[in-house]
């Protein structure tokens, strides 16, 4: 909460302490103090200058010392190696609130990322708040207020707030998004974010109501935990685009020499974001597309897209994209194409997408579109708009933003293919309608409205507890950790399972041959002998698995074996006994199930292919623990098992329902015992009729 009321503090500053200010041009505190006269901040600016009596005409002072006043935020934009004495200075001043332009730390690494740990320390024993160092600084539209050295200030302000590792990004998006008629209420520079990271920022603006949409660039995720919960929390209530860098190897590297950041595991990150509903954008272009679709987003009613265009070619274009993007182009009903075929010339085509022709006029426009509006089966509608004769862009913007307000559940999208003309006119206008350049670009920025309005309509419930042995397993773990055991043996592993409903294949744990034949022979051949340890990791590498033991001839021979090639590889003391387990069918289809748990990022589950797949392809998903039913959903259907669980040729289709209550039971398990770190179910197997068992099992405690 400190961080929060300390972003507002700043965000919101009526005083404010320019360290470096000077009246030399192009020199950083220049920059800062003529953004903050220019753009009309209202409060107070104090100047620190040692040598100069005034700067842009306000008085200075040589230190923050001298000033005597209360300072909400002290900006510092002075060389690096003077910043410690400096944090002193401010504290001796009461300020509790510092924006760090300087750079030369943790991106430059040595020296640099020392002097960074030092001011961390400094400012926490101080109980200051800081954003920076190596930032660009922070820009509030709604308080008048640039405190950066960006070039230009912000033309306009809207209901953005935009959050960048990256000072020099912001400056470029900026530019764009103005000359696209719409603008940013907040917008912060975090650099290195040594202290304010961007997830306190989105904190800070789930209670600000002037902002409403959040913009994220970051190159490292400081804590995917925390990442997981806020944003996950925050993201239903305002949509959050983030634009993560760093994502293949030379880019975590380039990363790494910008901030000095450390990449986490982007497929895990990716999970994360699939299963709490925010949207993340992998390119530039898309970063902003689906920003503006978002500022000026109303959501339909329903996802069937109509395009109106005046070009057969582009209208054909865009239903290729549509239908690429997975997009439902509406079926138009014959009183619809009726209704435009009165008003259009005989040589326009009334089916979805409609062609108005290269002729069309202004009223051609503005009639089809509200034949398309006024009927049920359009609740979106794309309009393509090219300059092919008559020039109608600017009146038909006119118009669209007249049909905008009209239909308020349905979303209008304009595509223009015009003059840098109407662009510029663009600028200057009220505009409540997106405006591409490309069809592609806003049938993306279309199924992002769509993704939005599904993410709004779930709920996050979480599936009831089923009927467990808990007390079984508290024995089981118990014992393990009075023995100092972080690695359960095979049996204790399959003992959890049966005790968790989790359901394995006939087995049980044989001390002698002897054993080993009556166990065989109450669960029937073929049968596999595996050696259970707390010790052996690798069972198969020292020959510890015996598969397609027949008979009770066989038995006897690979027992005896297996106790040889135990004792040869000077093991046998450390078994637990030997399992006898009825053999499932080669044929069988396999999956896995896992959970992982780290600290940065808590629990997390895995499903995919299974067996010799899981590190062959890679193919797996991964959903937050506990387990909700969308995260259920998701694992279910994101990787290329789930069409492994359908009917294959003479394969039943994989019982689903098991599977889903075998990945509920594992996350119980987890979720009632914080002692579990690993939890691995390879394979789980389905058979030609659909029945889940699992033949193995291991579990590492924390």
């Amino acid at each position: 909460m400190k961080k929060q009321t300390s972003l507002r503090k700043i965000m919101y500053a009526k005083s404010i302490a320019v360290i470096g200010a000077s009246n030399q041009e192009a020199s950083v505190g220049n920059e800062i103090m003529k953004r903050l006269i220019s753009y009309g901040f209202k409060g107070k600016i104090y100047p620190i200058n040692l040598h100069q009596e005034k700067v842009e005409g306000i008085k200075a002072f040589k230190t923050i010392t001298d000033v005597k006043k209360p300072i909400d935020l002290a900006i510092i934009a002075i060389p690096s190696q003077f910043v410690l004495e400096t944090i002193d200075q401010c504290h001796e001043a009461q300020i509790d609130n510092l924006v760090i332009i300087s750079a030369g730390f943790k991106e430059i690494g040595g020296e640099g990322a020392k002097l960074e740990n030092d001011i961390y320390r400094k400012i926490k024993s101080y109980k200051m708040n800081m954003i920076g160092p190596n930032c660009l600084g922070v820009i509030n539209t709604s308080n008048k207020m640039n405190a950066t050295f960006n070039a230009v200030n912000p033309s306009r302000s809207g209901k953005i707030g935009f959050v960048s590792q990256s000072g020099a990004l912001i400056g470029g998006i900026i530019n764009l998004l103005q000359k696209k008629n719409f603008g940013f209420n907040q917008v912060i520079s975090l650099g290195n974010q040594a202290d304010i990271d961007f997830l306190d920022v989105v904190e800070f603006w789930a209670t600000d109501d002037n902002v409403e949409i959040i913009m994220i660039y970051a190159e490292n995720i400081p804590n995917l935990k925390r990442f997981q919960d806020i944003c996950g929390k925050v993201g239903r209530k305002k949509p959050i685009i983030l634009l993560k860098a760093g994502r293949s190897e030379k880019g975590m590297k380039a990363a790494s020499s910008h901030t000095g950041a450390l990449a986490s595991d982007d497929k895990t990150l990716s999970n994360i974001i699939e299963n709490i509903g925010i949207v993340r954008e992998y390119y530039l272009r898309d970063f902003i597309n689906t920003v503006q679709m978002y500022n000026h987003y109303n959501l339909p009613s329903g996802d069937r897209l109509a395009i109106l265009t005046n070009a057969g070619g582009p209208g054909i274009i865009a239903t290729d994209s549509a239908n690429d993007l997975g997009l439902n182009m509406a079926e138009l009903t014959e009183t619809t194409k009726k209704k435009l075929r009165e008003i259009l010339p005989t040589q326009a085509s009334v089916n979805n997408p409609v062609d108005i022709i290269a002729t069309a006029s202004m009223e051609h426009y503005s009639k089809s579109a509200k034949v398309l509006l006024d009927s049920d089966e359009v609740d979106m509608l794309l309009v393509i708009y090219l300059y092919i004769s008559g020039k109608n862009d600017v009146n038909l913007i006119k118009e669209l933003n007249k049909l905008r307000a009209q239909y308020p559940n349905k979303t209008i999208v304009a595509v223009f293919q015009t003059s840098q003309g109407f662009y510029d006119d663009l600028a200057d206008m009220k505009n409540n309608v997106p405006v591409y350049n490309y069809a592609v670009d806003a049938l993306s920025a279309i199924k992002r409205l769509i993704e939005r309005k599904k993410i709004l309509a779930r709920k996050i419930v979480y599936g009831k507890p089923l009927a467990v042995d808990k007390e079984a397993v508290t024995k089981i773990i118990k014992k393990a950790q009075k023995q100092n055991i972080k690695k359960l043996s095979t049996y204790q592993c399959l003992k959890v399972f049966s005790a968790y409903g989790i359901p394995v294949v006939k087995y049980a744990l044989s001390k002698n041959l002897a054993q080993a034949k009556k166990i065989a022979a109450q669960i029937g051949y073929p049968i596999v002998l595996k050696i259970s340890s707390t010790t052996i990791t690798h069972k198969s590498d020292i020959g510890g698995v015996i598969l397609n033991i027949r008979n009770e001839k066989e038995l006897k021979e690979k027992y005896n074996s297996l106790m040889l090639n135990l004792e040869k590889h000077k093991v046998l003391e450390d078994l637990e006994g030997v399992i006898v387990m009825k053999q499932a069918l080669e044929t069988d289809r396999e999956f896995v199930i896992g959970t992982t748990y780290s600290e940065g990022v808590g629990n997390m589950m895995m499903f995919g292919l299974g067996g010799i797949f899981v590190e062959l392809l890679n193919e797996v998903a991964f959903a937050p623990l506990p387990l909700s039913l969308v995260g259920l959903e998701y694992l279910l259907s994101a990787s290329k098992a789930s069409k492994m669980l359908d009917s294959i040729r003479d394969y039943a289709p994989a019982n689903k329902q098991k599977i889903a209550e075998v990945l509920l039971r594992v996350s119980q398990l987890v979720g009632d015992f914080k002692e579990i770190a690993e939890v691995d179910v390879n394979p789980l197997i389905a058979d030609k009729a659909g029945k889940i068992t699992t033949v193995d099992a291991r579990i590492i405690l924390k």
